[in-house]
């Protein structure tokens, strides 16, 4: 959501303390996902991430130019960050990074569709309230991780990422449908972003259609190219 001009301090430290749940939630949400062995040291890792995120997100979405697509520009530096910090093979970097990208998506939609239905709050108030905004974030957070644990004890993981930083991948088959699939559904998003930068209502609309017809064919192939590495 596009910040309307500077926030006080009081509302900046709601917005850093929401931003970093919410990219601290995304970390163990792909780690758990991917059946990745969560080490202390990951976890601080994760938080430094998380805290430094939560500025690229202030500043991006405090730009008018920028704050539509400030999602966007942030999935890119992740899909960065996990090769560098983490040395996640860059095509696995963008799998893991786009499933935790359209789960939290998904979740943060069933939210703020479940604070419309039951409180009758608009778009608008939610936008124009950074109370809410970190409230949001903080609830989607903890739905994530909640999520995180339901995969963990029903062994509900995905074991294909290898873990050399090297890794040969072959763009054809099901590598090729996946990467294709990532690249359509963030590019709609992206232009329905630029398209609908004015028009909030419409673009959250559109987005949340496009990752929530995404996500199952996105499912199907992690299972199957699971069960094809796995043979």
């Amino acid at each position: 959501m596009e910040i309307k001009g500077a926030l006080s301090e009081v509302e900046y430290v709601l917005f850093v303390i929401g931003s970093s749940f919410e990219y601290f939630a995304y970390f163990i949400f792909m780690f758990t996902l991917f059946r990745f062995r969560i080490k202390p040291r990951m976890i601080g890792m994760t938080l430094l991430i998380a805290l430094l995120m939560s500025q690229i997100s202030y500043v991006t979405r405090l730009n008018p130019n920028l704050s539509e697509l400030s999602s966007y520009i942030q999935l890119v530096l992740l899909v960065v960050w996990l090769c560098l910090l983490f040395r996640v093979p860059l095509f696995y970097s963008i799998i893991m990074n786009f499933a935790g990208f359209v789960a939290g998506f998904v979740l943060q939609g069933i939210v703020v569709s479940g604070l419309m239905f039951l409180l009758g709050l608009t778009l608008a108030d939610m936008q124009n309230n950074q109370r809410i905004i970190a409230s949001i974030q903080v609830l989607t957070a903890i739905l994530e991780l909640t999520i995180c644990r339901l995969l963990y004890v029903m062994n509900w993981n995905f074991d294909f990422v290898p873990t050399s930083h090297r890794a040969d991948v072959r763009f054809s088959g099901t590598n090729a449908i996946l990467l294709s699939t990532i690249v359509l559904c963030i590019s709609l998003a992206a232009i329905a972003a630029y398209l609908l930068r004015d028009k909030f209502g419409s673009y959250f609309v559109v987005s949340y259609i496009v990752f929530f017809v995404t996500l199952p064919i996105f499912l199907y192939y992690l299972l199957r190219k699971d069960y094809e590495d796995a043979s």
